[in-house]
């Protein structure tokens, strides 16, 4: 044997090669491997490792048979170098005796895969001893700005309606709601849209929903989402119609006969109007939804100013207020606050009665609105609390939430106005008791709903 202290890598595994009857890969020379055992040895570490073991086996006491069998391949190997033929009877000779398998260790060292270059393939060695190729990992792809900015938005978005409906519950929470009562069967097909939601605003002189009085104010609001408009359609109060299960009278009559439920009742019967919500309020509630949003303003003629004197002591004098303040002595615009701006739309004797009165209304309820949508985000607080603490529904918390969800959206649309009767589509008549109505052509006033209000 020779001295292992002056060998070469080369010689080193030459030596090897003939002590463990090895036989070199020709197809594999530039790769260094070498074939012991069924095994492969890719760098010097492992060869080293074969030569320890080669060098364990030969100081280790064997029967003389073994040690025989054991020389015979190298004898047969170095008799054959001469010949390429019986060098292969060599190698079949030697491969028929049963090897000593190594330990585990070293048999999972020699699976170990080939190290990896940039730029090239990698070989993996598995269980069936099979060389794989298995192509490098690409490198992650980087996330497009596009998608980036679209996550983001979609996070802001998602925070913003979060944020969003918990203050629309809090003000929700504050609304006084109250059940539906009595509705009758009026025997009409009215008319419907899934694109059109109907709420009944109502304005009393009464001090509360359940108090008895008259209806001042009847303006049915229609959202009408397909034309992406909010209708406000005035019912004048001496319209002349029949009151379900009352005879005829004039319609402020329903509301003192049977509340919210016979007013909406009697425009079904009469109008064909289907209506299931209302919203109350009075005086009060009216004059502090206008003082949240800061007053609106509003143009008024010699006549209408003093006209307003009146309501306006009534007002004040309930407030345990001076009986003049706030009066207005002549005509001009003003920024009116609550109490001014009540008097002004409950001005009736001044142009053409009950019609310019209605007029007002409507126009201090698009103002207030107008104003509103304006206000910063101070304002909105107002404004949503005032409604909530002054006003009365029959609609559930759920309705309410679905419609606050949606008033960002219908701050969009066009507000429409309309009157009913309308012009050319009434009479005026006096009864036998001497009061003064209105005889409603209902065809015609029927299909101007229709057209108006429903329409796509």
């Amino acid at each position: 044997m020779q001295n292992k202290d002056n060998e070469t890598l080369e010689e080193m595994i030459a030596r090897t090669m003939r002590e463990n009857g090895v036989t070199h890969d020709d197809g594999a020379a530039d790769r260094s491997q070498f074939h012991i055992d069924d095994r492969v040895i890719y760098t010097q570490q492992q060869a080293e490792n074969a030569y320890r073991d080669a060098e364990e086996r030969q100081h280790t006491p064997q029967p003389p048979q073994q040690r025989q069998q054991r020389q015979q391949p190298s004898h047969k190997s170095s008799q054959s170098s001469k010949s390429k033929s019986s060098s292969s009877k060599s190698s079949k000779s030697h491969s028929t005796h049963k090897k000593k398998k190594p330990p585990q260790k070293n048999r999972a060292a020699s699976r170990a895969p080939a190290r990896t270059q940039k730029g090239k393939q990698r070989m993996e060695y598995y269980e069936d001893d099979e060389l794989l190729e298995e192509e490098e990992t690409q490198p992650r792809k980087k996330h497009h700005p596009i998608r980036t900015i679209i996550c983001l938005l979609l996070v802001v978005v998602i925070v913003a309606v979060g944020a969003y409906s918990a203050i629309a519950w809090h003000y929700i929470g504050m609304v006084e709601t109250v059940e539906t009562g009595t509705r009758y069967d009026v025997g009409v097909v009215p008319l419907e849209s899934k694109n059109v939601r109907n709420i009944l605003l109502i304005g009393t002189d009464t001090r509360s929903v359940t108090d008895s009085g008259r209806a001042d104010t009847v303006i049915l609001m229609s959202i009408n989402y397909k034309a992406r408009t909010v209708t406000l359609t005035s019912f004048m109060r001496d319209s002349y119609v029949n009151i379900p299960n009352n005879g005829w009278s004039k319609l402020n009559a329903s509301y003192r006969w049977g509340g919210a439920e016979l007013l909406m009742d009697t425009l079904e019967l009469n109008f064909h109007v289907a209506v299931d919500d209302y919203v109350f309020v009075n005086f009060e509630s009216f004059a502090a939804i206008v003082d949240s949003v800061g007053g609106v303003k509003l143009t008024v003629t010699d006549d209408e100013a003093i006209a307003m004197q009146a309501p306006m002591a009534e007002i004040n004098d309930i407030k345990g207020l001076p009986s003049n303040k706030d009066f207005i002595t002549s005509g001009g615009t003003y920024n009116m606050n609550g109490n001014q701006a009540l008097a002004y739309a409950r001005i009736r004797y001044v142009g053409r009665s009950d019609f310019q009165r209605t007029e007002r209304q409507r126009e201090v309820v698009r103002k207030i609105i107008e104003k509103a949508k304006g206000s910063g985000i101070s304002g909105l607080n107002n404004f949503a609390t005032a409604c909530a603490e002054n006003v009365v529904t029959n609609m559930s918390k759920g309705e309410m939430f679905k419609l606050a969800m949606v008033l960002p959206y219908l701050a969009t649309f066009e507000f429409e106005e309309l009157r009913i009767p309308a012009d050319d589509m009434y009479s005026g008549a006096t009864l036998d008791d001497g009061q003064q109505v209105l005889q409603i052509d209902f065809d015609a006033n029927i299909a101007l709903i229709e057209n108006n209000v429903y329409s796509d």
